[in-house]
């Protein structure tokens, strides 16, 4: 028979490996996560086992394979994806880079990476040629973390913030504030999560998205505004890959 002991020091190991679950865990897991600088709170949706794509045909709520939905790159005053852009191969705008936008998002089979653009000195022919070999998807946004270093804006707005994130411990995801708040507060709090890069996503009256409830199903809007859903042109999605 277990002493009381014993069973004390078992529940410990149960609960620190618990905490391990996420790094494995299969869909999207959703927590709570208070920021550094001013106590903001925050969401975090993790990714998981999950695939990212990014579309620019808006994404069925009937599709269950997708968790998660939110509008990606920025959406110009005639209804265009701003910047260089590439779908699964077939690039797009490929003369309109945008070089005042300082980062981007390049997605392969299913994986992401957020890397700064150059003002646009990184998008060479043979980097295009690469896009189109490789059936990759690509958009161009503001980078917000680079290596653990929060980037310096000067707007100074406050509004509901949300980006894609790479943590240093792997984890991978989105993170998006409660409330308004400035890009300085935000970029910091990114940077003491312990997020390596991040990569801001469209916002303001575009910031309709939603997610499946990992526990009911069903559809839960996010974005505080969402006056000019029907202007959204592109879409990152969380989906279920064909190696679940």
């Amino acid at each position: 028979m277990l002493n009381k002991l014993t069973l004390v020091f078992l529940a410990s190991i149960a609960g620190s490996l618990l905490l391990l679950v996420p790094a494995w865990a299969k869909g999207l897991s959703i927590t709570s996560i208070t920021g550094a600088t001013n106590g903001t709170s925050y969401h975090f949706y993790c990714k998981n086992d999950l695939d990212v794509g990014w579309t620019t045909t808006r994404p069925s709520k009937s599709d269950q394979k997708i968790k998660l939905c939110i509008p990606a790159a920025f959406t110009s005053t005639t209804g265009t994806v701003v910047g260089i852009n590439a779908l699964n191969g077939k690039v797009k705008n490929a003369r309109g880079i945008s070089k005042p936008i300082g980062g981007a998002l390049l997605i392969r089979n299913g994986k992401f990476n957020i890397f700064p653009t150059s003002h646009g000195a990184c998008f060479t022919e043979e980097f295009i040629e690469s896009l189109v070999r490789d059936k990759a998807s690509l958009f161009q946004q503001f980078q917000l973390v680079e290596k653990g270093v929060p980037a310096r804006f000067k707007d100074k707005k406050i509004f509901q913030m949300r980006a894609i994130a790479k943590f240093k411990d792997g984890r991978e995801g989105i993170v998006e504030s409660v409330t308004p708040i400035s890009f300085k507060e935000f970029n910091d709090d990114l940077a003491a999560m312990g997020v390596e890069d991040a990569l801001y996503t469209d916002m303001g009256a575009w910031d309709e998205g939603w997610y499946r409830d990992p526990g009911s199903a069903d559809i839960v809007s996010i974005g505080n505004d969402r006056s000019k859903t029907n202007k959204q042109t592109n879409w990152l999605i969380f989906i279920e890959n064909n190696r679940n």
